[in-house]
């Protein structure tokens, strides 16, 4: 896609865009704490309270874009003869600097559709524990919260999926570019360290204050050793389906593919704005930015998405379809390399990329989306049943 078509699909499908600088958004929204030890860990990571914070952080709101027509043919995003990269791996995110000065890293929010919604709480599933270790994401949630309140005519919306005319929802994907990441908690099973059950889910607001002392570092600025610049995160804020019972049907998995799809397509285009491709102006107290075409002669950045078992814990998805069509919407978005964290479930990641292996990338001729959603019903994968974190 050239970069004018790309302009005019951003043009189409941003709703909303604000800039901020995070001292001065926490010092205004101070995140409200209702788990002792989230508090207590904020507290280690913030000693001068909003002053603790650095950086810029972009806040973009998008429209859902329509699937591609198929995988192949025109609209098949590795025409040029390169392929995507995938690797699975079995650790958390580590937000680590990107390999390059071309490359840019986004890390999925495993969201709510009320974003962020619920990270005061006592639950420490990927969202709350996300949210926690890049505490800004704290305030910009009661910010939007306080601003939808004010006016229904503003874009900000912290929600991620809005009623349509068809049976089912659409989704708006929420990107946050530039968070500061300030701690890292571990979740792992480590007897030495006071933790016999890790502290993911139900189990981390149960810990004593030590348990969690041994289990969190504090960052003041994450340094890039080979830039020696300060690194940010970058998140991608998407709603799985919920509470589904037997059978995937064609319907939910195309709605699985098109959110996906849509979050990793809008990354792959902040991306551009991130490498100075395309530059934003947006003049305070207007809802819409003005996008331009800045650098055309500099090469594209190399994207780079973090994903897991997105939608498999409490919403009780299956690992193996939920892989398999994260896989398939990154392709269809045209994204370098995805890596996808296993977090022990590397069985069912197989199964879900072997499905995409056999239905795309090993299949000849063109293949098409709706197609390829047929075959993928026919694979009868089940839904799970919610783990209660």
């Amino acid at each position: 896609m050239e970069l004018n078509q790309i302009l005019e699909v951003i043009n189409n499908h941003l709703t909303h865009h604000e800039s901020f600088i995070p001292s001065e958004l926490v010092k205004s929204n101070s995140p409200e704490w209702y788990c002792k030890n989230k508090k207590l860990v904020y507290e280690m990571a913030t000693p001068e309270g909003a002053n603790s914070f650095h950086g810029k952080m972009e806040y973009t709101r998008w429209e859902e874009f329509p699937l591609p027509k198929s995988f192949k043919g025109e609209n098949d995003t590795f025409k040029d003869g390169k392929v995507m990269e995938i690797e699975v791996r079995n650790d958390v995110f580590d937000y680590s600097p990107p390999e390059d000065d071309n490359t840019v890293n986004w890390y999925i929010n495993f969201a709510d559709r009320n974003v962020f919604g619920y990270y005061g709480g006592n639950l420490f599933a990927q969202d709350e524990s996300q949210c926690l270790e890049h505490p800004a994401l704290c305030s910009l949630r009661d910010y939007l919260v306080k601003r939808d309140q004010v006016s229904c005519l503003t874009t900000a919306h912290p929600v991620l999926t809005k009623i349509s005319s068809s049976p089912s929802y659409i989704s708006t994907p929420i990107l946050i570019r530039g968070v500061e990441r300030k701690v890292q908690v571990k979740t792992d099973v480590n007897e030495n360290e006071k933790r016999p059950f890790g502290l993911y889910g139900n189990v981390f607001a149960i810990a004593s204050p030590e348990t969690i002392k041994l289990a969190t570092t504090i960052y003041d600025k994450r340094i890039d050793p080979k830039t020696g610049s300060p690194y940010y995160s970058n998140i991608i804020a998407i709603e799985a389906p919920k509470y589904g019972r037997g059978s995937y049907t064609f319907d939910t998995i195309k709605r699985i593919l098109a959110t996906a799809y849509s979050g990793f397509l809008a990354a792959k285009f902040e991306s551009l704005v991130e490498k100075g491709i395309l530059e934003r102006n947006h003049e305070e107290n207007q809802e819409h930015t003005k996008i331009n075409i800045k650098e055309e002669s500099v090469s594209k950045p190399r994207v780079i998405i973090h994903t897991g078992n997105w939608g498999c814990g409490a919403y009780g998805g299956n690992i193996s379809i939920m892989s398999c069509l994260q896989i398939a919407a990154a392709h269809l978005a045209g994204i370098d390399k995805i890596i996808y964290h296993a977090m022990g479930n590397q069985i069912d990641f197989n199964s879900g990329l072997q499905v995409y292996n056999e239905l795309v990338k090993d299949a000849e001729g063109d293949v098409k989306v709706d197609k390829f959603i047929i075959n993928v019903e026919s694979k009868d994968f089940q839904w799970g049943l919610s783990n209660g974190t």
